[in-house]
Protein backbone atom coordinates (compact mmCIF):
# COMPACT_ATOMS: atom_id res chain seq x y z
CA UNK A 1 0.00 0.00 0.00
CA UNK A 2 1.27 3.59 -0.77
CA UNK A 3 0.16 6.99 1.40
CA UNK A 4 1.27 10.04 0.46
CA UNK A 5 0.79 13.39 2.50
CA UNK A 6 1.07 16.44 0.83
CA UNK A 7 0.85 19.99 2.70
CA UNK A 8 2.32 23.56 3.61
CA UNK A 9 5.90 24.08 5.47
CA UNK A 10 4.21 24.00 9.55
CA UNK A 11 1.28 21.70 8.46
CA UNK A 12 3.34 18.67 10.31
CA UNK A 13 3.67 16.50 6.91
CA UNK A 14 6.69 15.10 7.68
CA UNK A 15 5.77 14.49 11.58
CA UNK A 16 3.11 12.79 10.42
CA UNK A 17 4.69 10.43 7.52
CA UNK A 18 7.17 9.47 10.17
CA UNK A 19 4.66 8.73 12.66
CA UNK A 20 3.03 6.61 11.09
CA UNK A 21 5.91 4.76 9.72
CA UNK A 22 7.46 4.18 13.37
CA UNK A 23 4.19 2.68 14.15
CA UNK A 24 3.63 0.39 11.37
CA UNK A 25 7.61 -0.61 11.90
CA UNK A 26 6.67 -1.84 15.11
CA UNK A 27 4.14 -4.38 13.95
CA UNK A 28 6.11 -5.82 11.60
CA UNK A 29 5.79 -3.73 8.40
CA UNK A 30 8.69 -3.17 5.50
CA UNK A 31 8.21 0.26 4.51
CA UNK A 32 10.61 3.06 2.68
CA UNK A 33 9.44 7.21 2.87
CA UNK A 34 10.88 9.26 0.28
CA UNK A 35 10.38 12.92 1.24
CA UNK A 36 9.96 15.73 -1.30
CA UNK A 37 10.18 19.55 -0.72
CA UNK A 38 11.66 22.77 -2.08
CA UNK A 39 14.56 24.57 -1.47
CA UNK A 40 13.17 27.29 0.64
CA UNK A 41 14.08 27.05 4.06
CA UNK A 42 10.32 27.62 4.81
CA UNK A 43 7.07 27.90 3.40
CA UNK A 44 7.51 25.78 0.74
CA UNK A 45 5.35 22.31 -0.19
CA UNK A 46 6.36 19.41 1.80
CA UNK A 47 5.59 15.38 1.24
CA UNK A 48 6.28 12.09 2.23
CA UNK A 49 5.05 9.09 -0.35
CA UNK A 50 5.07 6.19 2.24
CA UNK A 51 5.26 2.41 0.85
CA UNK A 52 4.06 -0.25 3.51
CA UNK A 53 4.55 -4.01 2.74
CA UNK A 54 3.74 -7.33 4.58
CA UNK A 55 6.14 -9.29 3.42
CA UNK A 56 9.49 -7.45 1.62
CA UNK A 57 11.08 -4.11 0.85
CA UNK A 58 9.28 -2.40 -1.78
CA UNK A 59 8.99 1.08 -3.49
CA UNK A 60 6.19 3.29 -3.68
CA UNK A 61 3.63 2.89 -6.37
CA UNK A 62 3.21 5.81 -8.63
CA UNK A 63 -0.04 6.39 -7.69
CA UNK A 64 -0.89 6.22 -4.08
CA UNK A 65 -3.68 4.17 -2.44
CA UNK A 66 -4.45 6.80 -0.14
CA UNK A 67 -3.91 10.49 0.15
CA UNK A 68 -3.86 13.42 2.89
CA UNK A 69 -4.10 16.81 1.54
CA UNK A 70 -4.04 19.63 4.09
CA UNK A 71 -2.97 22.38 1.18
CA UNK A 72 -4.11 21.89 -2.81
CA UNK A 73 -1.82 24.64 -3.79
CA UNK A 74 0.89 22.95 -2.47
CA UNK A 75 -0.49 19.56 -3.89
CA UNK A 76 -0.46 20.94 -7.31
CA UNK A 77 3.48 21.67 -6.41
CA UNK A 78 3.92 17.95 -5.81
CA UNK A 79 1.72 16.42 -7.70
CA UNK A 80 3.87 14.53 -10.19
CA UNK A 81 4.83 12.81 -7.35
CA UNK A 82 1.57 12.15 -5.87
CA UNK A 83 -0.12 11.23 -8.94
CA UNK A 84 -4.27 10.22 -8.12
CA UNK A 85 -5.24 6.95 -9.10
CA UNK A 86 -9.54 6.31 -10.34
CA UNK A 87 -9.14 4.07 -6.76
CA UNK A 88 -7.34 6.23 -4.71
CA UNK A 89 -8.87 7.50 -1.40
CA UNK A 90 -8.06 10.98 -0.75
CA UNK A 91 -8.90 12.67 2.40
CA UNK A 92 -8.72 16.27 2.01
CA UNK A 93 -8.59 19.26 4.67
CA UNK A 94 -10.62 22.03 2.46
CA UNK A 95 -12.57 22.49 -0.60
CA UNK A 96 -10.17 22.07 -3.35
CA UNK A 97 -9.79 24.26 -6.81
CA UNK A 98 -12.29 23.68 -9.41
CA UNK A 99 -9.15 22.30 -11.68
CA UNK A 100 -8.43 19.49 -9.77
CA UNK A 101 -9.94 16.24 -11.14
CA UNK A 102 -11.16 14.05 -7.69
CA UNK A 103 -11.15 10.81 -7.98
CA UNK A 104 -14.30 8.57 -6.52
CA UNK A 105 -13.58 7.79 -2.99
CA UNK A 106 -13.03 11.44 -2.06
CA UNK A 107 -13.65 13.20 1.51
CA UNK A 108 -13.81 16.33 2.90
CA UNK A 109 -12.50 15.48 6.81
CA UNK A 110 -12.01 18.92 7.80
CA UNK A 111 -8.81 17.90 9.80
CA UNK A 112 -7.93 21.31 11.06
CA UNK A 113 -11.80 22.09 12.17
CA UNK A 114 -11.23 18.62 14.44
CA UNK A 115 -7.83 19.86 16.07
CA UNK A 116 -9.64 23.26 16.82
CA UNK A 117 -12.55 21.66 18.50
CA UNK A 118 -10.63 19.06 20.42
CA UNK A 119 -7.11 20.66 21.70
CA UNK A 120 -8.09 24.21 20.66
CA UNK A 121 -5.19 24.42 18.06
CA UNK A 122 -5.02 23.63 14.10
CA UNK A 123 -1.72 22.68 14.88
CA UNK A 124 -2.58 19.20 15.83
CA UNK A 125 -4.05 18.69 12.41
CA UNK A 126 -1.49 15.85 11.36
CA UNK A 127 -1.83 13.94 14.68
CA UNK A 128 -5.80 13.81 13.72
CA UNK A 129 -4.89 12.53 10.87
CA UNK A 130 -2.68 9.59 11.84
CA UNK A 131 -5.91 8.82 13.97
CA UNK A 132 -7.88 8.32 11.32
CA UNK A 133 -5.68 6.42 9.19
CA UNK A 134 -4.77 4.06 12.08
CA UNK A 135 -8.57 3.44 12.13
CA UNK A 136 -8.50 3.28 8.34
CA UNK A 137 -5.33 0.77 7.76
CA UNK A 138 -6.81 -1.35 10.90
CA UNK A 139 -3.76 -1.26 12.47
CA UNK A 140 -4.35 -3.48 16.12
CA UNK A 141 -4.90 -0.88 18.68
CA UNK A 142 -4.16 -2.73 21.68
CA UNK A 143 -0.47 -3.25 19.94
CA UNK A 144 -0.76 0.07 18.73
CA UNK A 145 -1.40 2.29 22.02
CA UNK A 146 1.22 -0.04 23.97
CA UNK A 147 4.35 0.91 21.52
CA UNK A 148 2.97 5.04 22.41
CA UNK A 149 3.18 4.20 25.84
CA UNK A 150 6.48 2.79 25.66
CA UNK A 151 8.61 4.23 22.82
CA UNK A 152 10.92 6.98 23.83
CA UNK A 153 10.21 8.56 20.16
CA UNK A 154 6.56 8.52 20.36
CA UNK A 155 6.51 11.45 23.58
CA UNK A 156 5.02 13.63 21.23
CA UNK A 157 1.76 11.23 20.88
CA UNK A 158 1.41 10.56 24.50
CA UNK A 159 1.09 14.07 24.93
CA UNK A 160 -1.53 14.15 21.75
CA UNK A 161 -4.20 11.45 22.51
CA UNK A 162 -6.94 13.34 22.85
CA UNK A 163 -6.50 14.59 18.75
CA UNK A 164 -5.34 10.77 18.01
CA UNK A 165 -8.76 9.82 19.20
CA UNK A 166 -10.37 12.28 17.75
CA UNK A 167 -9.33 11.18 14.52
CA UNK A 168 -10.12 7.69 14.90
CA UNK A 169 -13.95 8.68 15.65
CA UNK A 170 -13.68 10.19 12.33
CA UNK A 171 -13.78 7.09 11.20
CA UNK A 172 -17.28 6.57 11.76
CA UNK A 173 -18.63 9.68 9.93
CA UNK A 174 -17.72 8.82 6.66
CA UNK A 175 -18.47 5.46 4.14
CA UNK A 176 -15.06 4.77 3.73
CA UNK A 177 -13.56 1.39 2.15
CA UNK A 178 -12.64 -1.56 3.47
CA UNK A 179 -8.97 -1.33 4.68
CA UNK A 180 -6.72 -3.27 2.00
CA UNK A 181 -3.23 -3.62 3.98
CA UNK A 182 -2.59 -7.14 4.96
CA UNK A 183 -1.10 -8.36 8.10
CA UNK A 184 3.04 -8.89 8.04
CA UNK A 185 4.14 -11.70 7.64
CA UNK A 186 6.00 -11.39 11.41
CA UNK A 187 5.44 -9.05 14.20
CA UNK A 188 9.30 -8.29 14.52
CA UNK A 189 9.71 -4.89 14.67
CA UNK A 190 11.85 -3.35 11.78
CA UNK A 191 14.45 -0.62 12.42
CA UNK A 192 13.98 2.48 10.69
CA UNK A 193 16.82 4.68 8.93
CA UNK A 194 18.04 6.29 5.90
CA UNK A 195 20.95 5.84 3.78
CA UNK A 196 22.89 9.07 5.71
CA UNK A 197 22.51 7.57 8.86
CA UNK A 198 23.34 3.96 7.34
CA UNK A 199 26.71 5.57 6.07
CA UNK A 200 27.53 7.51 9.10
CA UNK A 201 26.81 3.96 11.61
CA UNK A 202 28.77 1.76 9.52
CA UNK A 203 31.92 4.18 9.59
CA UNK A 204 31.83 4.18 13.36
CA UNK A 205 31.48 0.43 13.27
CA UNK A 206 35.17 0.07 11.78
CA UNK A 207 36.59 2.62 13.55
CA UNK A 208 36.58 5.42 11.97
CA UNK A 209 37.61 7.95 14.36
CA UNK A 210 37.61 11.46 13.10
CA UNK A 211 35.04 13.04 10.31
CA UNK A 212 35.85 16.56 8.93
CA UNK A 213 33.03 17.97 7.22
CA UNK A 214 31.17 21.10 6.14
CA UNK A 215 26.88 21.14 5.90
CA UNK A 216 25.43 21.06 2.60
CA UNK A 217 21.74 19.48 0.92
CA UNK A 218 21.48 16.41 1.01
CA UNK A 219 24.66 15.24 2.74
CA UNK A 220 24.20 17.43 6.51
CA UNK A 221 22.45 13.86 8.48
CA UNK A 222 26.12 12.09 7.93
CA UNK A 223 27.73 14.75 9.23
CA UNK A 224 25.25 15.08 12.58
CA UNK A 225 25.27 11.27 12.95
CA UNK A 226 28.61 11.52 13.09
CA UNK A 227 28.90 14.38 15.44
CA UNK A 228 26.42 13.00 17.75
CA UNK A 229 28.14 9.16 17.56
CA UNK A 230 32.39 10.47 17.65
CA UNK A 231 31.68 12.75 21.01
CA UNK A 232 29.94 9.50 22.78
CA UNK A 233 33.08 7.60 21.66
CA UNK A 234 35.57 9.54 22.31
CA UNK A 235 36.17 10.44 18.42
CA UNK A 236 37.21 14.12 16.67
CA UNK A 237 34.78 15.65 15.01
CA UNK A 238 35.50 19.79 13.71
CA UNK A 239 33.36 21.46 11.32
CA UNK A 240 35.35 22.97 8.98
CA UNK A 241 35.45 26.54 7.70
CA UNK A 242 34.50 25.00 4.07
CA UNK A 243 35.14 21.71 2.11
CA UNK A 244 38.77 22.13 1.22
CA UNK A 245 40.13 22.51 4.75
CA UNK A 246 37.59 19.62 5.42
CA UNK A 247 39.49 17.08 3.15
CA UNK A 248 42.73 18.80 4.13
CA UNK A 249 42.27 17.68 7.10
CA UNK A 250 40.97 14.13 6.47
CA UNK A 251 44.15 13.96 4.80
CA UNK A 252 45.78 15.27 7.88
CA UNK A 253 44.37 12.34 10.10
CA UNK A 254 45.73 9.69 7.97
CA UNK A 255 49.07 11.03 8.17
CA UNK A 256 49.30 10.39 12.09
CA UNK A 257 47.41 6.95 11.62
CA UNK A 258 43.78 8.03 12.26
CA UNK A 259 40.67 6.57 9.98
CA UNK A 260 38.84 9.50 9.28
CA UNK A 261 36.12 10.62 6.84
CA UNK A 262 34.37 13.66 4.87
CA UNK A 263 30.84 13.68 3.44
CA UNK A 264 29.30 16.50 0.87
CA UNK A 265 26.85 16.56 -2.50
CA UNK A 266 28.17 17.91 -5.74
CA UNK A 267 29.06 21.50 -4.98
CA UNK A 268 31.21 20.40 -2.19
CA UNK A 269 33.04 17.65 -3.81
CA UNK A 270 34.02 20.44 -6.94
CA UNK A 271 35.99 22.37 -4.35
CA UNK A 272 37.28 18.85 -2.96
CA UNK A 273 38.98 18.34 -6.38
CA UNK A 274 42.51 19.52 -5.83
CA UNK A 275 42.71 17.70 -2.10
CA UNK A 276 41.28 14.42 -4.24
CA UNK A 277 44.71 15.06 -6.38
CA UNK A 278 46.53 15.42 -3.46
CA UNK A 279 45.73 12.23 -2.13
CA UNK A 280 46.18 10.25 -5.55
CA UNK A 281 49.39 12.17 -5.75
CA UNK A 282 51.16 11.39 -2.13
CA UNK A 283 48.85 7.94 -2.11
CA UNK A 284 47.27 9.15 1.18
CA UNK A 285 43.87 7.09 2.32
CA UNK A 286 40.96 9.14 2.05
CA UNK A 287 36.84 8.61 2.03
CA UNK A 288 34.75 11.05 0.70
CA UNK A 289 30.69 10.75 0.81
CA UNK A 290 28.75 12.41 -2.28
CA UNK A 291 25.24 12.51 -1.53
CA UNK A 292 24.56 13.79 -5.43
CA UNK A 293 21.91 16.10 -6.38
CA UNK A 294 20.73 18.12 -8.82
CA UNK A 295 23.52 20.13 -10.82
CA UNK A 296 25.37 21.79 -12.19
CA UNK A 297 25.79 24.72 -9.61
CA UNK A 298 23.28 24.72 -7.26
CA UNK A 299 21.31 22.78 -8.85
CA UNK A 300 18.03 21.58 -7.13
CA UNK A 301 19.73 21.06 -3.69
CA UNK A 302 16.81 18.63 -2.56
CA UNK A 303 16.23 16.37 -5.21
CA UNK A 304 18.20 13.32 -6.76
CA UNK A 305 20.54 12.82 -9.64
CA UNK A 306 23.38 10.56 -10.93
CA UNK A 307 25.30 13.74 -12.63
CA UNK A 308 28.16 13.44 -10.51
CA UNK A 309 29.80 10.21 -12.08
CA UNK A 310 32.22 12.10 -14.60
CA UNK A 311 33.48 14.54 -11.67
CA UNK A 312 34.39 11.02 -9.58
CA UNK A 313 36.03 9.61 -12.19
CA UNK A 314 37.76 12.29 -13.53
CA UNK A 315 37.90 15.50 -11.40
CA UNK A 316 41.18 17.13 -11.70
CA UNK A 317 44.17 17.70 -13.43
CA UNK A 318 46.57 15.25 -14.19
CA UNK A 319 46.45 11.03 -14.09
CA UNK A 320 44.95 11.21 -10.55
CA UNK A 321 43.49 7.71 -9.88
CA UNK A 322 41.25 6.55 -7.51
CA UNK A 323 38.42 4.44 -6.63
CA UNK A 324 34.63 4.87 -7.15
CA UNK A 325 31.61 2.98 -5.45
CA UNK A 326 28.20 3.71 -5.58
CA UNK A 327 25.20 1.65 -3.51
CA UNK A 328 22.10 0.92 -4.88
CA UNK A 329 19.96 0.19 -1.67
CA UNK A 330 20.20 1.01 2.18
CA UNK A 331 22.00 -2.24 3.61
CA UNK A 332 24.51 -1.14 0.34
CA UNK A 333 25.25 2.09 2.45
CA UNK A 334 26.10 0.32 5.27
CA UNK A 335 28.37 -2.47 3.45
CA UNK A 336 29.80 -0.08 0.89
CA UNK A 337 30.91 2.14 3.46
CA UNK A 338 32.93 -0.07 5.18
CA UNK A 339 34.44 -1.37 2.26
CA UNK A 340 35.45 2.12 0.72
CA UNK A 341 37.59 2.44 4.37
CA UNK A 342 39.04 -0.73 3.59
CA UNK A 343 40.32 -0.17 0.16
CA UNK A 344 41.38 3.32 1.06
CA UNK A 345 43.52 1.97 3.81
CA UNK A 346 44.82 -1.08 1.99
CA UNK A 347 45.37 0.56 -1.17
CA UNK A 348 46.60 4.01 -0.14
CA UNK A 349 44.08 5.85 -2.70
CA UNK A 350 41.26 8.87 -2.07
CA UNK A 351 38.45 6.40 -2.78
CA UNK A 352 34.72 8.39 -3.73
CA UNK A 353 31.26 6.93 -2.17
CA UNK A 354 28.85 7.79 -4.36
CA UNK A 355 25.56 8.09 -2.99
CA UNK A 356 22.54 10.29 -3.89
CA UNK A 357 19.33 12.15 -2.37
CA UNK A 358 16.84 9.16 -3.09
CA UNK A 359 19.21 7.08 -0.88
CA UNK A 360 20.65 9.37 1.47
CA UNK A 361 16.84 11.09 2.67
CA UNK A 362 14.66 8.09 2.34
CA UNK A 363 13.89 6.25 5.26
CA UNK A 364 13.82 2.67 5.31
CA UNK A 365 11.97 0.02 7.67
CA UNK A 366 13.92 -3.20 7.53
CA UNK A 367 15.17 -5.77 9.33
CA UNK A 368 18.55 -4.84 11.14
CA UNK A 369 20.34 -7.93 9.98
CA UNK A 370 22.39 -6.03 7.96
CA UNK A 371 23.42 -4.04 10.69
CA UNK A 372 24.40 -7.06 12.70
CA UNK A 373 27.02 -8.51 10.61
CA UNK A 374 30.56 -9.09 11.29
CA UNK A 375 32.43 -7.51 8.25
CA UNK A 376 36.36 -7.79 7.20
CA UNK A 377 38.68 -5.54 8.36
CA UNK A 378 41.76 -4.51 6.38
CA UNK A 379 44.38 -2.36 7.66
CA UNK A 380 47.05 -0.41 5.86
CA UNK A 381 50.67 -1.66 5.27
CA UNK A 382 52.73 -0.64 7.76
CA UNK A 383 56.12 -0.11 7.92
CA UNK A 384 58.16 -2.09 10.54
CA UNK A 385 61.09 -0.40 12.96
CA UNK A 386 63.92 -1.29 10.99
CA UNK A 387 62.95 0.70 7.87
CA UNK A 388 62.96 3.77 10.40
CA UNK A 389 66.57 4.62 9.52
CA UNK A 390 66.45 4.57 5.77
CA UNK A 391 62.87 4.88 4.88
CA UNK A 392 61.01 5.15 1.72
CA UNK A 393 58.18 6.08 1.76
CA UNK A 394 57.28 5.33 -1.90
CA UNK A 395 59.52 2.00 -2.09
CA UNK A 396 58.57 0.12 -5.18
CA UNK A 397 57.06 -3.45 -4.27
CA UNK A 398 55.77 -6.35 -6.04
CA UNK A 399 52.36 -5.47 -5.48
CA UNK A 400 53.09 -1.38 -5.81
CA UNK A 401 51.75 -0.74 -2.34
CA UNK A 402 54.50 0.77 -0.50
CA UNK A 403 54.76 0.20 3.69
CA UNK A 404 52.95 3.28 5.20
CA UNK A 405 54.78 4.78 8.40
CA UNK A 406 52.68 7.13 10.90
CA UNK A 407 54.14 10.67 10.86
CA UNK A 408 55.54 11.61 14.53
CA UNK A 409 57.06 7.95 14.97
CA UNK A 410 59.92 8.26 16.98
CA UNK A 411 63.24 7.70 14.80
CA UNK A 412 61.20 8.44 11.68
CA UNK A 413 61.99 10.87 8.63
CA UNK A 414 59.10 10.92 6.26
CA UNK A 415 58.79 13.09 3.21
CA UNK A 416 56.18 12.92 1.41
CA UNK A 417 54.41 15.73 -0.97
CA UNK A 418 52.73 16.63 -4.25
CA UNK A 419 55.47 16.80 -6.18
CA UNK A 420 56.54 14.29 -8.70
CA UNK A 421 58.78 12.20 -5.79
CA UNK A 422 61.30 9.40 -5.41
CA UNK A 423 60.79 6.62 -3.45
CA UNK A 424 61.99 8.68 -0.60
CA UNK A 425 59.29 11.21 -1.18
CA UNK A 426 61.81 13.74 -2.64
CA UNK A 427 60.73 15.89 -5.23
CA UNK A 428 61.90 14.56 -8.21
CA UNK A 429 62.03 16.12 -11.92
CA UNK A 430 62.99 13.37 -14.50
CA UNK A 431 60.93 11.52 -17.11
CA UNK A 432 61.50 8.16 -15.70
CA UNK A 433 60.90 8.62 -12.13
CA UNK A 434 57.62 10.55 -13.25
CA UNK A 435 56.59 7.73 -15.77
CA UNK A 436 57.12 4.89 -12.88
CA UNK A 437 55.29 7.13 -9.88
CA UNK A 438 52.08 6.89 -12.46
CA UNK A 439 52.82 3.38 -13.29
CA UNK A 440 52.85 2.33 -9.69
CA UNK A 441 49.51 4.37 -8.26
CA UNK A 442 47.61 3.02 -11.59
CA UNK A 443 49.08 -0.75 -11.11
CA UNK A 444 48.43 -0.95 -7.72
CA UNK A 445 44.37 -0.68 -8.43
CA UNK A 446 44.75 -3.25 -10.87
CA UNK A 447 43.32 -6.04 -8.53
CA UNK A 448 40.34 -4.21 -7.85
CA UNK A 449 39.22 -5.27 -11.57
CA UNK A 450 38.84 -9.08 -10.45
CA UNK A 451 36.28 -8.04 -7.22
CA UNK A 452 33.75 -9.60 -8.93
CA UNK A 453 31.44 -9.69 -5.51
CA UNK A 454 31.08 -5.67 -5.95
CA UNK A 455 28.80 -6.63 -9.24
CA UNK A 456 25.47 -7.66 -8.64
CA UNK A 457 24.18 -9.83 -11.70
CA UNK A 458 20.59 -10.95 -11.79
CA UNK A 459 18.41 -13.21 -13.80
CA UNK A 460 19.05 -15.86 -16.42
CA UNK A 461 22.72 -15.99 -17.50
CA UNK A 462 22.32 -17.61 -20.61
CA UNK A 463 19.95 -14.48 -22.02
CA UNK A 464 21.46 -12.17 -24.17
CA UNK A 465 19.27 -9.59 -23.35
CA UNK A 466 20.63 -7.27 -20.31
CA UNK A 467 20.29 -3.98 -18.55
CA UNK A 468 22.68 -2.39 -16.75
CA UNK A 469 22.00 0.37 -14.21
CA UNK A 470 23.41 1.54 -11.25
CA UNK A 471 22.64 3.52 -7.78
CA UNK A 472 19.27 3.99 -6.43
CA UNK A 473 18.16 3.27 -10.13
CA UNK A 474 18.81 -0.10 -9.74
CA UNK A 475 15.94 -0.81 -6.98
CA UNK A 476 13.05 0.60 -9.78
CA UNK A 477 14.72 -1.52 -12.56
CA UNK A 478 14.67 -4.61 -10.58
CA UNK A 479 11.11 -3.91 -8.95
CA UNK A 480 9.74 -3.46 -12.73
CA UNK A 481 11.62 -6.59 -13.98
CA UNK A 482 10.24 -8.60 -10.99
CA UNK A 483 6.58 -7.16 -11.18
CA UNK A 484 6.25 -7.90 -15.12
CA UNK A 485 7.53 -11.19 -15.15
CA UNK A 486 10.69 -10.91 -17.04
CA UNK A 487 13.08 -12.65 -14.98
CA UNK A 488 13.79 -15.61 -17.09
CA UNK A 489 13.72 -12.59 -20.68
CA UNK A 490 16.08 -10.41 -19.28
CA UNK A 491 19.26 -10.33 -17.12
CA UNK A 492 20.37 -6.95 -15.33
CA UNK A 493 23.63 -6.28 -13.83
CA UNK A 494 24.36 -3.43 -11.11
CA UNK A 495 27.82 -2.61 -10.38
CA UNK A 496 28.69 -1.39 -7.18
CA UNK A 497 32.34 -0.84 -8.24
CA UNK A 498 32.01 1.83 -10.64
CA UNK A 499 36.11 2.80 -11.01
CA UNK A 500 38.29 0.66 -11.89
CA UNK A 501 35.72 -1.40 -13.74
CA UNK A 502 35.52 -4.85 -12.43
CA UNK A 503 36.10 -7.81 -15.10
CA UNK A 504 32.94 -8.96 -14.96
CA UNK A 505 31.15 -6.22 -15.85
CA UNK A 506 32.80 -6.65 -18.71
CA UNK A 507 31.96 -10.11 -19.43
CA UNK A 508 28.26 -9.42 -18.87
CA UNK A 509 28.08 -6.89 -21.92
CA UNK A 510 30.25 -8.89 -23.96
CA UNK A 511 27.68 -11.66 -23.79
CA UNK A 512 24.64 -10.10 -24.77
CA UNK A 513 23.65 -8.94 -27.80
CA UNK A 514 20.73 -6.28 -26.85
CA UNK A 515 21.33 -3.98 -23.91
CA UNK A 516 19.78 -1.59 -22.45
CA UNK A 517 21.53 1.91 -20.25
CA UNK A 518 19.45 3.50 -17.55
CA UNK A 519 20.79 6.21 -15.47
CA UNK A 520 19.39 9.31 -14.09
CA UNK A 521 22.12 12.24 -15.96
CA UNK A 522 20.90 14.35 -18.90
CA UNK A 523 24.41 13.50 -21.04
CA UNK A 524 24.46 10.21 -20.02
CA UNK A 525 27.51 9.60 -18.18
CA UNK A 526 27.48 6.25 -17.48
CA UNK A 527 26.53 5.05 -20.98
CA UNK A 528 29.48 7.51 -21.98
CA UNK A 529 31.33 5.85 -19.14
CA UNK A 530 30.59 2.38 -20.19
CA UNK A 531 31.47 3.04 -23.91
CA UNK A 532 35.15 3.75 -23.19
CA UNK A 533 35.98 1.30 -21.25
CA UNK A 534 34.22 -1.91 -23.12
CA UNK A 535 32.91 -2.67 -26.28
CA UNK A 536 28.76 -2.34 -26.18
CA UNK A 537 26.34 -4.51 -27.65
CA UNK A 538 25.71 -2.85 -31.35
CA UNK A 539 21.81 -3.05 -30.12
CA UNK A 540 22.24 -0.95 -27.66
CA UNK A 541 19.74 1.99 -26.10
CA UNK A 542 20.13 4.64 -23.58
CA UNK A 543 17.44 5.67 -21.23
CA UNK A 544 18.61 9.27 -19.28
CA UNK A 545 17.26 12.19 -18.35
CA UNK A 546 17.63 14.42 -15.78
CA UNK A 547 17.07 14.15 -11.98
CA UNK A 548 14.31 16.14 -10.29
CA UNK A 549 11.72 13.53 -10.06
CA UNK A 550 11.97 10.03 -8.94
CA UNK A 551 11.82 7.49 -12.04
CA UNK A 552 8.42 5.87 -12.22
CA UNK A 553 7.38 2.56 -12.72
CA UNK A 554 5.00 3.68 -15.71
CA UNK A 555 7.93 5.99 -17.07
CA UNK A 556 10.82 2.70 -17.18
CA UNK A 557 8.04 -0.09 -18.36
CA UNK A 558 7.87 0.81 -21.46
CA UNK A 559 11.93 1.12 -22.31
CA UNK A 560 12.29 -1.93 -20.50
CA UNK A 561 9.84 -3.91 -22.55
CA UNK A 562 10.85 -2.61 -25.75
CA UNK A 563 14.24 -4.10 -25.51
CA UNK A 564 12.71 -7.32 -24.89
CA UNK A 565 10.82 -7.64 -27.60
Amino acid sequence: MTIGIVGGGGDGVIVLGSLLQRLTASQGYFSQMPRYYGPQIRGGASAIKLSLDAECLSLPEDSADIIVCFNWGKYQELANELSLGADTLLLYDSEPPREINLPGKSFLVGFSKKSQKVTGSTLNKNIVALGLLIRILALPEDKVNKTIEESEELVLLRKNMPAIEAGKHLFYEFPFPEPRLSPPRDYFPKVILHGNTAIARAAVRVSCQAFFGYPITPAAEIMQEMQEELSRRGGIFIQAEDEIASTGMSIGASLVGVESMTATSGPGLDLMTEMIGLASAAEIPMVIVDVQRCGPSTGIPSRSEQSDLNHAIYGGHGDAPRVVIAPCDIEGCYRLTIESINIAQYFQTPVILLSDQWLGQTLVATNSEFLKKDYPRVKIKKAAKEDFEHYRRYRLTEDFLSPMAVVGDEGLVYQTSGLTHNEAGAPASDFETHQKLHEKRWKKLLPLRQRDELVKILGEQKQRTGIITWGSSAQIVLEIVQDVGLQQQVKVCVPELLHPLPHSVESFLGSLDKLLVIEMSYSGQFYRYLRSQVDLPEKTEVYCRAGGRPFTKKELTGPIMEIVK
